[in-house]
C-alpha cells in the first residue's frame, strides 16, 4: 500500500499509523476509500494475476469505525491467503483472526480508552455484520459528527412510538413495535413492515401520526 503517514491519518487514528503498516503484507494491499454504501461498510477482493488484494472501507465513517472495518476485512484476506476457500467467509478462522487484531490493536493504545472495554469484550465474540455490540457501535458514535436537531435528525430509539419518519431511503414509515433487538415499523405507502436497528439515523415528519 504505497500511502504516506499523513494520507493515512485521514482515515485511521494517528495512533494506529505504525501498527498498520507493520501488518504483513500491508504494503501490498490496495486500499480504495470508498463512498457511502447502505449495504455495506466495507470488503475484500483477493488478487487475481497481476491485480493486487483490494480492501474497500466507508470514508463516511469516523477513524475509530474505519479502522474496526478494515480490521474485518484484512482478516478476510488473512484466513484467504492461509486457507483459501476452504475456510468459511466468517468461520471460525475468521472470527479468530480478527478477534486477534482488534486486541493486538487495542492493547497497543490505537483505540481511544473509552472504547478499550467495549471493543475486548466485542472481539471475544465478532460477527459478520456491522461495526460491534450495540454498546461499542453507541460508543463510536460520540466521535461522530453531531447530528443537528435543527435538521430533525434522530436515532430511531429516541424517537416515539407510533412517530412517522422519513428513512435513508426516502421512504415514509411509522415506528410501531421493538422485537427483540430491531423496532417493527411500517411503510405508509405499501403498507409493508420492515425492521430497522435502532441506531438508524432518521427525520421526524411532520405528518400527524394519525393521518
Amino acid at each position: 500500500m504505497q500511502a504516506t503517514q499523513n494520507q493515512l491519518s485521514k482515515y485511521f487514528p494517528l495512533e494506529a499509523i505504525d501498527e498498520l503498516m507493520g501488518l504483513p503484507s500491508f504494503g501490498n494491499l490496495r486500499l480504495v476509500i470508498h463512498r457511502t454504501r447502505r449495504s455495506k461498510l466495507g470488503d475484500f477482493r483477493p488478487g487475481v494475476n497481476d491485480t493486487p488484494t483490494r480492501i474497500t472501507v466507508n470514508g463516511n465513517l469516523n477513524v475509530y469505525a474505519f479502522l474496526i472495518v478494515f480490521l474485518h476485512e484484512y482478516a478476510h484476506w488473512e484466513v484467504f491467503s492461509k486457507f483459501g476457500k476452504r475456510a468459511a467467509p466468517h468461520g471460525v478462522e475468521w472470527k479468530q483472526t480478527f478477534g486477534h487484531w482488534l486486541r493486538k490493536f487495542t492493547l497497543a493504545g490505537c483505540f481511544h480508552p473509552t472504547l478499550t472495554d467495549a471493543i475486548m469484550d466485542y472481539s471475544k465474540r465478532v460477527k459478520a455484520s456491522g461495526i460491534g455490540s450495540s454498546t461499542l457501535q453507541r460508543l463510536l458514535q460520540m466521535f461522530d459528527p453531531i447530528i443537528k436537531n435543527d435538521d430533525g435528525q434522530k436515532y430511531l430509539e429516541d424517537i416515539p412510538m407510533n412517530a412517522l419518519f422519513v428513512a435513508a431511503n426516502g421512504k415514509l414509515y411509522r415506528k410501531e413495535a421493538l422485537l427483540r433487538k430491531r423496532f417493527r415499523c411500517q411503510c405508509i405507502v405499501s403498507k409493508r413492515h420492515y425492521l430497522f436497528h435502532p441506531l438508524a439515523t432518521v427525520a421526524l415528519s411532520n405528518t400527524n401520526p394519525t393521518d
